[in-house]
């Protein structure tokens, strides 16, 4: 039976699904079923207009929605007796980092590079970074090491390389950042490996140097869909572009009102501008919201209807208005995490199970004082976004030994596994490995084959050797093996396995349980990928997994996290914790109205995750730096019209006896000409002060970005010279 969609779909849904030719801006209110569309949209362009999956480009900011995408798609589809033996096999639906890695495997070489490239993450690219400022001899003190990795990523960000900015450097630090870029690129090239920005960076070079490669692509999709466009980069919109430029047939869907993520390097203009980019362009709106109640809706357009740069919408709903939202005042920071703890405690006795809860906030460090609030009443939580599974040191070592299989030439995983378990293989002998290596225009993998190392003592050479031989025979067997054949060879013959099995250190279980879910998740792999189950296609995709892809909500636990992890979520019950000025919205010195719109937006945000209650607390204390700061309601509890709301203010709580206390102690010490270090500028010195308590300001100069004003109870600053 074929899908009725006009039966199925509102009618701005159906709009949206049967307007196929042509450019079309779908703007999705917050719950009003864009992944819907989009799902139906594709099943529509193959069951009703015989549209070859393979000429379909779906793009998803998540592996997750991708996958979930791909299976609602297949299930309409196979509902369809029809279509019930149509599959999608042929459709390209993922990630942009996805979609950009099948392209540049094919046709990276151009470039220089081998199609067999490593993809580096965030920690890796921060290894990078540190080895770049030893062999520049630069002061990680003087140039904070994160700050310059997110100064070049923004640069891939806007599609500027290296010799590019290297010819529009003014200031001492752009310089300093040039030189570091420049290197940077060099030690991937070396290592015949990309970071994530340079997947799509490098496509969009592809598609601008080469005529051919574009006209092919752009020849093969004649159908692009694109989720959440409002996160788009300037390199992503560039590259939707360059594909969408012979059908021109690009359907993006998004809510400008959700756009929180310019820090990433989002470009709130790419859904504000499509009209004029493509004045061809359709523009269709949802507004009925199928998850929240009327008070929260009627709450959240009255807020975000304060921003100037926004297309206009109203959101609706079909169910009850629903209970007011409480605002709660509360006289401390810790008085808020016992309120939050004690109204859950309540809620988990009645109707709502702990999964269905979310307490969100502005920052991670809010989470602590809640944590203990909810320990004291023995509620179970977790909080989303703590160690990444991935990033854990011993996922990354059994990662590396997979890597070095692949791509024998990326030093990184080299140096990361030669001496774990020990080996014999200390610093003093992995450099001379590796300075050989230099010598030799050598990967050290390559160098250390040699048969010649007389740089190192017999028994490093030994050792050396039967490493290189281990890689060797992985690299043989991998030929004619699956990965997860290949995971339990090198488990078991590097001697990673038994380390851990022998260990004495109290984590050593934890470590060989986390190893256990990383052969299962290989084993579900291969199942699931049957004819791509080799250890390429696995590190291909798990390069590519981020935190939120491997998040569970689980119905037992109680979810923590900040208002940006919440995005895309929904719950029964939401917490907005630490509603404060200068807290949310942070305010920093030189905020601008777009940094206020935008901050507006993420409250927009955590109030559209609701589905039946919202609450929202502030504290009238807060303590910061071992100081008592003062503060007021955030300006946007006060845009929500009073109707809709109810105020309940606390009575000062009592804390005589208890083990809880304040460390209030001296001032922090600092004054003109104090020297200071920030984690993200780096080092400076205190140019002037002015304000005090919570409101007080500094100016300082600082070495790698100049002059900055910042506040002080937000600045997390070292003091290193009084």
């Amino acid at each position: 039976m074929a899908i009725d969609y006009k039966q199925t779909l509102n009618d701005q849904q159906y709009e949206a699904v049967v307007t196929t030719e042509g450019p079309v801006l779908v703007l999705a209110g917050a719950g009003s079923g864009k992944t819907r569309v989009l799902t139906y949209k594709v099943a529509y362009l193959v069951q009703e207009l015989g549209v070859f999956p393979g000429s379909i480009m779906a793009v998803t900011f998540t592996n997750k929605t991708a996958g979930e995408m791909k299976e609602r798609v297949e299930q309409l589809l196979s509902d369809s007796t029809e279509h019930s033996g149509r599959h999608l096999g042929g459709i390209w639906l993922g990630t942009f980092h996805s979609l950009c890695g099948r392209i540049l495997r094919a046709q990276i070489e151009r470039m220089g590079y081998k199609s067999n490239f490593t993809i580096y993450d965030e920690k890796d690219s921060l290894s990078v970074v540190k080895h770049v400022y030893k062999e520049l001899d630069i002061d990680p003190k003087m140039y904070s090491q994160k700050a310059v990795l997110y100064n070049i990523s923004k640069l891939k960000n806007n599609l500027i390389f290296p010799e590019e900015f290297s010819r529009s450097t003014l200031s001492p630090f752009e310089k300093v950042i040039s030189e570091i870029y420049d290197r940077y690129q060099q030690t991937l090239r070396n290592n015949n490996a990309v970071d994530f920005d340079d997947m799509i960076m490098f496509v969009v070079r592809l598609l601008r140097k080469y005529e051919e490669v574009r006209k092919e692509y752009a020849g093969m999709f004649s159908y692009i869909l694109v989720d959440e466009f409002q996160d788009t980069n300037t390199a992503q919109y560039e590259f939707l572009k360059h594909l969408a430029s012979e059908w021109q047939n690009l359907t993006v869907v998004g809510d400008d009102d959700q756009s929180i993520y310019s820090w990433r390097g989002a470009n709130l203009g790419n859904i504000l501008n499509f009209p004029k980019d493509f004045p061809k362009a359709k523009t269709i709106r949802l507004e009925q919201n199928y998850r929240s109640t009327q008070t929260i809706l009627d709450a959240a357009s009255a807020v975000v209807a304060n921003n100037m740069e926004r297309h206009p919408k109203k959101l609706w709903c079909d169910s009850d208005r629903g209970d007011r939202i409480v605002i709660c005042q509360l006289h401390d920071d810790r008085q808020e995490g016992d309120i939050i703890a004690q109204n859950i405690e309540k809620q988990m006795n009645g109707r709502y199970k702990g999964g269905e809860i979310a307490v969100l906030f502005r920052t991670n460090a809010q989470s602590r004082l809640i944590e203990e609030a909810l320990r004291r009443k023995n509620i179970q939580y977790t909080v989303v976004g703590g160690i990444k599974f991935y990033e854990r040191a011993e996922i990354k070592d059994v990662l590396s030994y997979l890597t070095m299989i692949v791509n024998p030439d990326d030093n990184l995983a080299l140096k990361r596994i030669i001496n774990v378990p020990s080996r014999g293989i200390g610093n003093v002998s992995l450099g001379r490995l590796e300075n050989g290596a230099i010598a030799e225009g050598k990967s050290i993998f390559e160098y250390a084959k040699c048969d010649a190392l007389e740089n190192l003592k017999p028994n490093t050479r030994k050792s050396v050797k039967e490493f290189v031989q281990l890689i060797d025979d992985l690299m043989e067997y991998a030929e004619k093996k699956d990965v997860a054949e290949v995971i339990d060879m090198a488990l078991d013959g590097s001697g990673y396995l038994k380390m851990l099995e022998d260990s004495k250190d109290i984590k050593a279980e934890s470590r060989l349980d986390n190893i256990g879910e990383l052969v299962a998740g290989i084993y579900d792999f291969v199942k699931n990928n049957p004819k791509k189950g080799s250890v390429e296609d696995y590190l291909q995709e798990v390069s590519l997994i981020t935190d939120i892809d491997t998040w569970e909500q689980r119905e037992d636990m109680v979810n923590l996290m900040t208002a940006h992890s919440a995005k895309g979520l929904e719950f029964s019950i939401v917490y907005i914790a630490g509603m404060e000025e200068g807290l949310f919205p942070i305010l920093r010195a030189d905020d601008e109205d777009h940094d206020i719109e935008e901050e507006r937006r993420l409250f927009y945000v955590a109030l559209t995750r609701a589905k039946k209650q919202v609450y929202i607390t502030w504290a009238s204390l807060r303590h910061r730096f071992a100081e008592e700061y003062e503060n007021i309601a955030s300006s946007f509890i006060k845009e929500i019209p009073e109707d809709l709301t109810k105020v309940e203010k606390a009575k000062r709580p009592d804390y005589s006896g208890s083990s809880y206390s304040f460390a209030f102690g001296q001032k922090l010490p600092i004054k003109p000409n104090s020297v200071v270090y920030h984690p993200n500028f780096g080092k400076g010195t205190v140019k002037e002060i002015s304000g005090f308590g919570e409101n007080m300001v500094i100016t300082v100069a600082f070495y790698s970005v100049g002059l900055k004003k910042i506040m002080l109870k937000y600045a997390n600053l070292e003091i290193i010279q009084y």
